[in-house]
């Protein structure tokens, strides 16, 4: 096979693996449930821990009912499936969340929110691009490049770079922090042997909710700093 042939191969967009239809109606159900099961816990936060609990897997059981029966069939038509990447953010903080004392609130980054704050602006980044590619505003489709295995590879290389960069500098290492650069490769490998939601990396790695998410925390982060800088003494602003 000569240079161009292989190219031609890795550039290609019409040989895309897709996830088999049960896999898909799997993971519609599945990515669903926990992300709604996050969301219950959330609201619950002030009960005791038996109760939000009990609610939260009271939702995902629900979640988890085959057909129309189960509210992950009616968001499958509005939204079709969450990406790879919230049903593992929302895991991460059920799991952190449920062993919280109630009335804890969602914890927040430190002064320093180096890799959080990097993974969020990638996010929002890659949010407007395939926004972008949807009003047709771009020469060329990103989301049609999606399905090929250069994109997937030009993901995964930036994934590792930035892991390398974490572990080079002195970027804050608390928990919050090494779980922002471990998800985006344990996504792309499980993206990688399932090809879950719909074989499109970027579907893997974003949905229209999170991006919404994160354009909210990144607004919400700009009016607290916006307010403790009007708090701040003259001097202390010098």
């Amino acid at each position: 096979m000569d240079m161009s042939t292989f190219l031609d191969i890795l550039w290609a967009t019409d040989n895309a693996v897709l996830p088999s239809a049960t896999a898909m109606r799997v993971a519609l159900h599945l990515l669903w449930a926990i992300v709604l099961g996050s969301g219950a816990l959330l609201i619950a936060g002030k009960l005791a821990r038996p109760y939000r609990l009990g609610l939260s897997f009271l939702v995902i059981a629900w979640t988890l009912m085959p057909g129309a029966m189960s509210p992950a069939y009616w968001l499958g038509l509005a939204f079709q499936t969450p990406s790879l990447m919230s049903g593992a953010i929302c895991l991460v903080w059920f799991l952190r969340q449920a062993r919280q004392a109630p009335g804890t609130g969602v914890s927040m980054a430190g002064p320093r929110v180096d890799a959080l704050g990097m993974l969020a602006w990638v996010g929002v980044g890659l949010g407007w691009v395939l926004l972008m590619d949807t009003l047709a505003w771009l020469p060329v489709s990103i989301y049609a490049w999606g399905f090929s295995t250069a994109a997937f590879s030009s993901v995964l290389v930036s994934a590792m770079l930035l892991w390398v960069l974490f572990g080079a500098t002195g970027t804050n290492r608390k928990a919050s922090q090494l779980v922002a650069f471990v998800l985006p490769p344990l996504v792309l490998m499980l993206f990688l042997l399932t090809r879950l939601p719909t074989g499109n990396v970027w579907d893997a790695l974003l949905d229209p909710w999170l991006w919404v998410a994160l354009q909210l925390g990144w607004f919400v982060s700009v009016v607290r700093r916006l307010k403790a800088g009007g708090r701040a003494s003259p001097a202390t602003r010098v």
